[in-house]
Order: C-alpha cells, then sequence, then structure tokens
C-alpha cells in the first residue's frame, strides 16, 4: 500500500483526458469525498480486508489530504479506483465519458469480485463418521454435499 490520493487523481485526469488542463480545481475539491466514498466500496475486494471481530463490519481509514496513502492494495487503487474517481467527477459534465468511467469500474469491481482468494474450511462429516461414503456440509459453500468412495480416493457426486 503506496498509493497516494494525488496518484489516483493523476490517472484519473488521463482517463477524462484533461491532464493539460490549468483548472482542475473543482475536481480537487471534490475528490477527497469522492475517493472516501470508493475506500467504502472497494475495501472488501481488497487483500487486506480482514473481518476482526464477528458480526463487525471493518472500516478502512479513511483519507484527508491528497498526500494521503489511500489503505487498500495498490492495483485497487492503480487501476479500479481511477475510473470510480472519474465517473463521480464527470457525471454533470459529460455524461457519455462519466458512463463509460463507470461501467469499466462496475467491469473491473466485477473481476475483483470473481478472482479474489476464497477462504476455505475443512468438510464436516455428519454421517460418515469420517471414513467412506456419507453426507458432508460444507460450509464454505453451504452446500450439502454426497462424497463416495471411488476405490483410489473420493469423489462428489451430489451438491445441493
Amino acid at each position: 500500500m503506496s498509493t497516494q490520493v494525488q496518484d489516483v487523481f493523476d490517472k484519473m485526469l488521463t482517463l477524462i483526458d484533461a491532464v493539460d488542463d490549468a483548472d482542475v480545481s473543482d475536481y480537487e475539491n471534490r475528490t477527497i469525498g469522492i475517493i472516501n466514498v470508493l475506500i467504502g466500496e472497494l475495501y472488501m475486494y481488497s487483500d487486506n480486508w480482514k473481518i476482526t471481530e464477528r458480526g463487525k463490519r471493518p472500516i478502512c481509514p479513511e483519507v484527508a489530504e491528497m498526500e494521503d496513502i489511500i489503505q487498500l492494495d495498490d492495483y485497487i487503487c492503480r487501476t479500479v479506483m481511477p475510473y470510480g474517481l472519474a465517473a463521480h467527477l464527470m457525471l454533470q459534465e459529460d455524461t457519455t465519458t462519466a458512463a463509460y468511467c463507470q461501467q469499466r469500474y462496475d467491469e473491473l469491481k466485477n473481476k475483483l469480485a470473481s478472482g479474489l482468494p476464497q477462504d476455505s474450511e475443512d468438510v464436516v462429516d455428519v454421517y460418515a463418521g469420517g471414513h467412506g461414503d456419507g453426507m458432508y456440509y460444507n460450509s464454505a459453500t453451504g452446500e450439502w454435499e454426497y462424497i463416495r468412495s471411488n476405490g483410489i480416493g473420493f469423489e462428489w457426486t451430489t451438491r445441493w
């Protein structure tokens, strides 16, 4: 985690083709608030997201200055967040660019959701006593599974 708010802002300026614009102070004034909203949306996809207390939603620290480091992993800050920032900033000014950036932000966020490493838990043997064929509840997927021995190992036969 080493990405500053300014880094995300600079990438966003490139996306909206405003790098050479002399006055971007309106964008700067709105950036901190929007970044804090995006942090809340993206924190659960970050590699530093952890549930620290059962039943409590973890909260990522907010930023206050353009030089502050965003407490999300750098991939999210450098790849996903600039599109979200651009979409919000361009909403009133250029709806076509805003729509494109929002769509790209959503696509990248969806890729994050499907590509996260997942925790797994051992399958609990509730009927077979840990040996051979039997019903198992897989708490990671929330499904009941019937496993039967194939002579070499085990194979899943039914999930519901």
